[in-house]
């Protein structure tokens, strides 16, 4: 993406505020792995769809006022870190990613901050209102900076009033532009050719994380460094277990293999479940499961249109899904198909797998989410999900991974 994509999504979110209000966004941190390492970094989403920018401790300020107004702020390069660790963005280098103008080093940013809050000096502007990414997460021990901060502006300038600035950025990032679908298009299309790399190498008696490594070795090949997810390849039983990641156990002979795997390309993921015959053949048996899920696949991305709700999404998939058990004689009563089946049919991706959603909206044109019916026998050793990537348009659901092969005869060719 270049600086103009961010400037866009600048000017569109600030339009959804208030006058005379300032938000402030943060990037993240570093979190310590062992006693000399910290996890890889990864950026706060929100942030990084406002500025382009992917690096720690990082601030934007957007001032909406007599006029508009962006500053970010940078770690300055220390010259012993450079030598181990290697260098920061330059000013410079931040105001192309970005298209910022103003842009300074971390220890301006309570200066500039207090010119613009403290109401006992002159103020550059007439706020009354900040607006902070309040994410928050299930588990009452969840923090991040913006909420810590949002403890310090109580403190010390209780006469604003706080907001929350995630479900405005969430609502501007549901809807992709071209430049989007672009990215997420050619995360897909590694992802098939990474998978035909798996396909082409699956056989009885390799472990689950030496097929992996077929997926990895491909995507770090073509240039798609990055996995968007942990992968899931489960064999035989551990296919039934939803996220299953220990990835350690032979695939035998007769199994059936559950990929769920996926790669990014700046950040725009792709997320993509194709389920195989480790021995190349499906059985009679296998081929039956197969086919329902997959008719299931088919109907459910013909279904999607604009308008259509995620609730009305969800009950046309499960009636499909009770059809299918029953046609497989598992099922006799409707409200026993959870036994089988007990996922929602999508989500939304983007710059996350599972990309933020407002679950009140209809699906709308430009969006960009998941198909992902699935079936899991435990009794009978065969668990099955088929994924593709939908964009959702005007004229209804284009299927970007359509090229990424699901068909019966067409795995077993390739395979075979």
């Amino acid at each position: 993406m270049n600086k103009t994509f961010f400037s866009k999504n600048r000017n569109k979110y600030l339009q959804s505020v208030d006058d005379n209000s300032i938000t402030v966004l943060f990037s993240g941190g570093l979190v310590q792995w062992t006693a000399d390492q910290n996890y890889r970094f990864e950026v706060n989403k929100n942030f990084y769809y406002l500025t382009g920018i992917n690096q720690e401790e990082s601030i934007l300020i957007l001032i909406k006022g007599k006029e508009t107004k962006e500053h970010l702020f940078i770690i300055e390069n220390d010259e012993l870190k450079t030598k181990w660790e290697g260098k920061k963005l330059t000013i410079k280098e931040a105001k192309e990613i970005s298209g910022i103008e103003n842009i300074a080093y971390l220890n301006a940013f309570d200066n500039i901050l207090f010119s613009n809050l403290n109401s006992g000096r002159q103020l550059q502007e007439n706020v009354s209102k900040i607006y902070l990414d309040l994410e928050r997460r299930d588990h009452k021990e969840y923090t991040t900076k913006a909420l810590a901060f949002s403890k310090t502006i109580k403190k010390y300038y209780p006469e604003l009033t706080i907001e929350n600035a995630y479900y405005k950025i969430v609502a501007l990032r549901m809807i992709k532009t071209t430049e989007e679908v672009e990215k997420i298009k050619e995360s897909i299309e590694t992802t098939k050719l990474a998978l035909e790399n798996v396909m082409t190498n699956i056989k009885p008696n390799l472990y689950e994380y030496q097929i992996e490594t077929y997926f990895d070795s491909a995507i770090k090949y073509l240039g798609n460094k990055d996995v968007a997810f942990a992968t899931i390849c489960a064999t035989g039983k551990n296919a039934t277990i939803l996220h299953y990641v220990d990835n350690n156990k032979v695939a035998k002979d007769g199994d059936l293999i559950l990929l769920d795997l996926g790669c990014r390309t700046d950040y725009y993921v792709s997320d993509i479940s194709r389920t195989y015959p480790v021995n190349g053949k499906f059985s009679l048996r296998q081929k039956e499961v197969y086919q329902v899920v997959l008719d299931v696949n088919k109907k459910c991305i013909d279904f999607l249109k604009p308008g259509i709700t995620w609730d009305e999404f969800n009950q046309f998939a499960n009636k499909l899904l009770i059809e299918g058990l029953k046609k497989l004689e598992k099922i006799d009563k409707d409200e026993d198909f959870r036994k089988y089946y007990w996922h929602s049919i999508g989500h939304n991706i983007g710059l996350d797998t599972h990309d933020p959603v407002l679950r009140n909206v209809p699906l709308q044109e430009g969006m960009v989410l998941t198909v992902e019916p699935g079936l899991y026998l435990e009794d009978e050793k065969i668990g099955i999900r088929i994924e593709d990537n939908i964009l959702i348009t005007k004229d209804g659901a284009v299927n970007l991974s359509k090229d990424i092969i699901k068909e019966i005869d067409e795995i077993e060719n390739m395979m075979f």
